[in-house]
């Protein structure tokens, strides 16, 4: 568990974008109240950045390395596309097998024809993992003679391609079925947000109890996910021991600025946050970008996925003077 310390940036109000309605000069002193039931209060609460070495299968597979062998396998031009590029469905590629027997490698078969580079990268792969696979298709060929025999066979000899294409199949279903990507929770230990009690008061004080209809006064948990991998994810972060969390969200690939809904706090949740929580997030991979690198520019350590968590405080602000 990764341990961080937090700074909630609105120590006196002054650092936080606060609208009209909280002009000073408007505080009724009678009420000790600033603004009323239409105001809205933001102040960034937390940023939590997620480097690669973080991001793991339940194997302990980073998630890079998941889609090495993927990537061979897989066609260059996959057939599901949208504005990011094109993409594979990655729950589909375990659970679905009409998607990858019929939508993905009778493809994978036709730029192996087509395309000598692609063949060219299927063979190395052959050669060093798959080549007893082989041995009755290619009797007598060495692992050393390996590709080379394979390449030729398959680009001259129809006969023997179909046979080898068969195998290549089998093999690359058998692989992209059982893709390690059940991805470990990121947990992240918060220590104390030094947040004095009166902000928390003013914050928490006045909201409207959790069963109230069409609550006016209110407090809630939002954020924004910048994520630079080139996989969509779905993720729903909870705050243990608080019943808070995330409605589970689609974090799209390599796409700054990703939504979190908010979602409401009660006065008890934001004074258990402040004493200090964990923060848990399940991932669920969603999509993957074949070609879009995992962060070639960056080192391990370089953020790869930040989340921006900020409060939104609906509502009058109650201050005791």
């Amino acid at each position: 568990m990764k341990k961080l310390f937090f700074v909630l940036l609105c120590g006196a109000c002054a650092t936080a974008c606060v609208d009209n309605d909280y002009d000073l000069g408007k505080v009724d002193t009678d009420n000790i109240a600033i603004g009323d039931e239409t105001s809205c209060f933001e102040a960034p609460l937390a940023e939590i950045s997620v480097s690669m070495t973080e991001i793991n299968s339940d194997n302990n597979i980073r998630i890079d390395e998941i889609f090495n062998e993927a990537d061979i396998w897989l066609p260059t031009q996959l057939p599901d596309q949208d504005d990011n590029g094109r993409f594979v469905y990655v729950q589909r590629l375990l659970n679905d097998q009409a998607y990858r027997n019929d939508n993905l490698l009778p493809l994978l078969i036709d730029e192996m024809v087509t395309n000598p580079d692609k063949l060219d990268k299927v063979a190395d792969l052959l050669q060093a993992k798959y080549y007893t696979s082989f041995s009755e298709l290619l009797p007598g060929v060495s692992q050393q003679e390996f590709k080379s025999a394979f390449v030729t066979v398959f680009s001259t000899n129809e006969t023997l391609r179909e046979l080898l294409a068969a195998q290549v199949r089998t093999l690359a279903n058998d692989y992209l079925a059982t893709l390690d990507v059940n991805m470990d929770d990121l947990s992240y230990a918060i220590d104390r947000i030094d947040l004095s009690d009166d902000v928390i008061n003013m914050l928490a004080d006045n909201l409207d109890p959790a069963e109230t209809p069409d609550p006016k006064n209110t407090l809630h948990l939002a954020g924004s996910i910048d994520n630079r991998l080139p996989v969509t994810l779905q993720i729903s972060p909870s705050f243990p021991p608080t019943q808070v969390i995330f409605t589970p969200t689609t974090i799209a690939a390599n796409t700054d600025a990703n939504e979190l809904p908010e979602t409401r706090l009660q006065a008890d949740d934001l004074r258990t946050i402040v004493r200090g929580i964990t923060v848990n997030i399940p991932l669920v991979l969603e999509k993957y970008y074949p070609g879009k690198g995992f962060g070639d520019s960056l080192s391990e350590e370089e953020s790869q996925v930040v989340i921006h968590l900020h409060l939104i405080k609906r509502g009058a602000l109650k201050f005791d003077l």
